[in-house]
This record gives C-alpha cells, structure tokens and sequence, in this order.
C-alpha cells in the first residue's frame, strides 16, 4: 500500500448522527496515522458552507481518496457521494444509487424481498392491522433513531392520531420478540490472503466473489428492543460475540448477508442487521447499513476483531479495497 496517498476522512455532518459520525471520524485517523499514512487529514462537515471548502480543498490539493465516516441523512444516502462523483473525489463506500437505496428502509426491503432474501413485510395497511404488537422506524433514518414501539393495535392507532405524522415517511412492521444479531459483510483478497485470514466456524469465506462474512454479534438489550440509548450507552447492552446461535442457523445468517450484501451490489464494508425470531426461529434482515460506525463501541470492529483483523488493519483494508475498486471503475 502507498503510504503518500492523499487521504481525507470526511466526519461529522448534520444528521441526528453527528455525534457517532465524529467519532468514527477521529477513530480512523487515529488508526491511518498508526498506520503511518503521511497525507492523511481530518474535515468536518459542520453545515452546508463546509461542502464548498471541501470542493476547494480537493481543487487546490487533489486528495486521491476520501474515507467516509459520515452517518446518516445527507452523508450516507447517497447526497455526499452525488457530489463527490461530481467533483472526481473517489471514495469508501456503496455509490450513489446503492446508498441511497440501503438509506431508505421501505426500498431496500423490496429488493431483498425480489431477492428471496427473508424481510418482515412492511407498510402494513391500517384498516387491515391485527391486534399485535408493532413498532414504527423512520424510513430514512439510521442508529435507531426515532424507533417505537406499540403494545397493541390501540395504543398505535392513538399515537397515529395524536401525533398527526405521515406514515409514508414510516416503516410500520409488527414488533418481533426474538435474538437481534447483526454481521458485517467485507471485501477481501481472499487469494493473496494478506492478513493470512483463516475461515473458522463462526465466519464465512465467499471466494467466488473475495467476501468475507465477519463472526455474527449478538445483542442482548437492558432496553425492550435494541433503540438509540442501548446502542451508544455502555453498559445497556450485553454483546455476544460470537453469537450462542447454533451453527446451522449462523451459516444461514451468514449466506443470507452475503446474498443481501451483492443483491444490493454495495462495496467496501457493510453491516446487515437481522431479528431471529423466538417462535419461528426464522432471521429476518431488519435492514442494510453501507456506512457501518467506526467508534470504540461499535459492531463492526468488534466482528473484525474476532476475525483476528485488528481496528488499523480494518480501516487500511477499506481503504485499499476503494482504491482497487476506483482503478476500473473511476472516470
């Protein structure tokens, strides 16, 4: 890997993610400059004016590669990508379209659904609601923002109509009691090998398309269900890792991220979050993550990490991966 590369690792911005975005952010420049990168830097998206330093700053130093850490509306939806393609600034990630279409819940579902890929069905019609336990999500929001949940029929139906919200901008699903568990699907040489990776158990190799899924997290929430405090509060949250999960039902996981990860034809690293169900035992995809969170508390690093691929390790693989991916497909 060429150490002098151009490197910008493009933080913050102005989603309900800021805050994880920021620490992501700091987490991978800590882990370039150990890596010893010499051209690396670390830009703050703080608002809309920020976008027009950062096009100047790409005019005036010609950064090779920008390394997204950006969560969120605008910077994970395919907003920021849109312009970096206009400005020629390759960069980590899914592209414009997949990163939109993985922001938004609804549509992300009907293509693993077209897929044969196991999704709750979403966008249930009022006057066809059962009594049953539901939970409404933002449609185009990430890190559990704004996740509720319902007892029953009545209680949604009075929130609906006290709230007056628009349920377009919502997925309505019933609420599933069951295991949340989640694996990171990450482009690897797998021929060459450079981390001398060995498959194990718990994680899976896809040689025909260099994948690896990472060992599976199992989250065990102090809260109802896994929501924005249990996420980022330490100490609400038990992680499993790997999972208690039997082994033919991690590999079912495993295959079913894997498909998911190329039926979405994302790059890089991504996360894909799944709900096993109590009942059924069935794991259905919850939803699909193209800008995973690099934090201290993150799942993403913590399945690199049982995969024996360290925090520096992972962060130089995104990168190397972007740089190989931007040499037959960049303009």
């Amino acid at each position: 890997m060429n150490k002098d590369k151009k490197i910008i690792v493009l933080t913050g911005g102005f989603s309900h993610e800021r805050e994880v975005s920021l620490r992501s952010g700091q987490g991978v420049f800590k882990a370039l400059t150990k890596k010893q990168y010499k051209n690396i830097e670390l830009f703050d998206i703080k608002d809309r004016a920020s976008l027009q330093e950062l096009i100047s700053k790409h005019q005036k130093n010609n950064y090779d590669l920008a390394f997204l850490t950006t969560h969120g509306k605008y910077g994970e939806d395919g907003c920021l990508q849109g312009l970096l393609e206009l400005i020629r600034l390759p960069y980590t990630g899914a592209k414009v379209m997949q990163s939109a279409i993985c922001m938004n819940k609804a549509q992300t579902k009907k293509i693993l659904a077209a897929n044969a890929l196991p999704v709750l069905e979403t966008n249930l019609k009022i006057s066809e609601l059962v009594d049953n336990e539901y939970i409404i999500k933002p449609n185009t929001e990430g890190s559990s923002v704004g996740i509720k949940k319902f007892n029953n029929k009545d209680e949604l139906l009075k929130y609906i109509k006290s709230s007056n919200i628009d349920l377009q901008n919502f997925v309505l699903e019933r609420f599933v009691r069951g295991t949340e568990v989640t694996t990171s699907v990450l482009e690897y040489d797998l021929k060459n090998n450079p981390l001398k990776l060995v498959e194990t158990e718990f994680s899976y190799f896809d040689f025909d398309n260099n994948l690896i899924s990472l060992p599976i997290l199992e989250l065990r929430p102090k809260n109802e269900f896994y929501d924005y405090e249990a996420k980022y509060t330490k100490g609400m949250t038990e992680f499993i890792l790997p999972t208690s999960l039997g082994l033919s039902l991690q590999k079912k996981i495993h295959e079913n991220a894997l498909k998911a990860y190329k039926a979405l034809s994302l790059n890089g690293l991504a996360r894909v979050d799944f709900i096993v169900e109590n009942s059924s035992k069935n794991p259905y995809i919850l939803e699909v993550n193209t800008l995973p969170g690099m934090t201290d508390l993150s799942d993403s690093p913590a399945q690199a990490l049982s995969a024996n691929i360290s925090y520096e390790d992972l962060v130089e693989l995104i990168l190397d991966n972007a740089l190989k991916n931007c040499l037959t497909n960049c303009h």
